[in-house]
């Protein structure tokens, strides 16, 4: 069975299902950026759960492996096709995607990182199934113009942890360099990162399109800080092998980024 008969016939059988209010397609197959190593982000909802029985019946012949009830991020259940093609299947329920949306779009709560993420995923979602519209119209809700005080929240918010807060990411950076001790620099700087793009796409009212391809995504923003990729390329080079130069990376890009606000 091929990859697209496998993944249509999987929506189908779900469709078939009376507890399945909604299915959509997420991630880079949604948006057309997928690759050769692109998995299948299939968002399942819900209104009420499918048991694993259920659930192999509904797998039946379509994956060489399939493992249940993943909780480290979302409920979901991971598997593979026949064909090797990983597949993530997402359990959510639409109230609950309504109510994370909302307190970013309309009570503008910014967060430690990816604050907008949800949201695109939202918007972005490709609908493959939705039994009484109830999906489309929540996609139609938050299809909104990007709120100023969100904007200011999320680059307030980010500026205190990244340099102006007491503590801040590259205080901390600097502070575990001068220790060596490694797994905190490496905890500290993905912090950094996750902080730094987090402001850069609030900054240009753009939502946040997820943990991968962060950079090359922030390259087609119209505000961004000078040379700001190179800076980070260079900051992840000299992280572990070249102390003084990795602390004159943090502090050029601190530089550059509040040269831009």
């Amino acid at each position: 069975m091929k990859e697209r008969e496998a993944f249509r016939e999987l929506v189908d059988r779900f469709g078939a299902c009376e507890s399945v209010e909604a299915i959509g397609l997420g991630g880079s197959r949604a948006t057309g950026k997928a690759d050769a190593s692109s998995d299948y982000d299939l968002y399942v909802y819900l209104r009420a759960d499918i048991s694993i029985a259920q659930r192999e019946e509904i797998f039946a012949g379509l994956f060489q492996v399939m493992e249940y009830d993943n909780t480290f991020w979302e409920r979901e259940d991971d598997g593979v096709f026949t064909d090797g093609t990983p597949i993530d299947i997402l359990y959510r329920r639409i109230d609950d995607l309504d109510q994370s949306v909302r307190h970013v779009v309309i009570d503008h709560q910014a967060q430690n990182a990816y604050t907008t993420c949800l949201w695109n995923n939202l918007l972005n979602t490709k609908i493959l199934f939705d039994r009484d519209g109830r999906l489309a119209a929540l996609q139609k809700k938050y299809t909104v113009p990007y709120p100023a005080e969100l904007k200011e929240n999320i680059v307030r918010r980010q500026k205190a942890l990244l340099f102006d807060g007491l503590p801040n990411y590259a205080g901390q950076i600097k502070k575990a360099i001068a220790r060596r001790d490694t797994p905190a620099i490496n905890h500290r700087a993905a912090a950094f990162v996750e902080s730094y793009f987090d402001l850069l796409f609030g900054l240009n009212e753009t939502t946040h399109p997820g943990e991968k391809r962060m950079l090359r995504e922030a390259k087609k923003l119209p505000v961004v800080p000078e040379a700001f990729a190179d800076d980070i390329e260079s900051l992840f080079a000299n992280l572990f092998v070249e102390s003084d130069a990795s602390v004159q990376d943090l502090e050029r890009i601190e530089r550059r980024l509040k040269a831009i606000l």
